[in-house]
């Protein structure tokens, strides 16, 4: 009759050490959302959805239009192709009116440009149309979205520029309702707050119940 065998200590350490890496969920298939697979310099990125859809501006002003903002990459003018980010908030951004941007002939329609600038330390990310009215005395004007252009996904770097475009229309006498606007309100593209600019020319054909008005915005990205 044999005798059973027992196993050396040192193989039994051994057996125990393989079952506690298995019951730690040691194996490499699984993921954690929110979580940068990077080391060192990465950042967590929401899901998708996180940011999207269409917020509400503060006043009963018109909204940012953006469109799952939160995620994805993207060009920013002037930054080149870079990874993804978070939103870009308002209060990250500078705002300003490009120098020379507006009517470029006699009569002709206005072409503002607004300049919106990364002074984070993070790149952000804005795909869509942001909100904007135009006000002035008891009038505040929310511009619609007037050009067919497709919005893109836009990742601004820190220190980089991006920009929309405010097409707008000048008064002339005997055309119709002036509006001599004293500042735009900017809310951007997935974002409840807004940045006021003052307005730098003269006064626009006022056409707020218009069904196709001169004056309209493009989206986040257009030059």
């Amino acid at each position: 009759m044999s005798r059973p065998r027992t196993l050396p200590l040192a193989a039994i350490a051994v057996l125990t050490a393989g079952l506690t890496l298995t019951a730690c969920g040691g194996g490499s298939g699984q993921s954690v959302i929110g979580v940068s697979s990077s080391t060192g310099t990465g950042t967590a990125t929401a899901p998708p959805g996180v940011n999207g859809g269409r917020s509400m501006a503060p006043s009963g002003g018109s909204t940012g239009g953006g469109t799952n903002a939160g995620t994805g990459p993207g060009t920013g003018l002037g930054t080149g192709a870079g990874s993804g980010g978070t939103h870009c908030s308002t209060s990250q951004l500078a705002f300003a009116v490009a120098p020379g941007s507006g009517v470029r002939a006699g009569g002709s329609q206005g072409a503002m440009t607004i300049t919106l600038t990364n002074k984070g330390a993070r790149s952000c990310v804005m795909k869509g149309y942001p909100g904007v009215d135009l006000v002035g005395g008891a009038t505040r004007w929310s511009l619609a979205r007037g050009t067919a252009e497709t919005p893109a996904t836009v990742t601004v770097r820190p220190g980089a520029t991006t920009t929309f475009t405010l097409f707008y229309r000048p008064f002339h006498a005997g055309e119709g309702r002036e509006f001599k606007p004293t500042g735009i309100v900017v809310t951007p593209p997935d974002e409840t707050h807004s940045h006021t600019l003052s307005w730098p020319d003269s006064s626009v054909l006022l056409q707020d119940g218009a069904t196709h008005p001169g004056t309209y915005i493009g989206p986040v990205g257009s030059k």
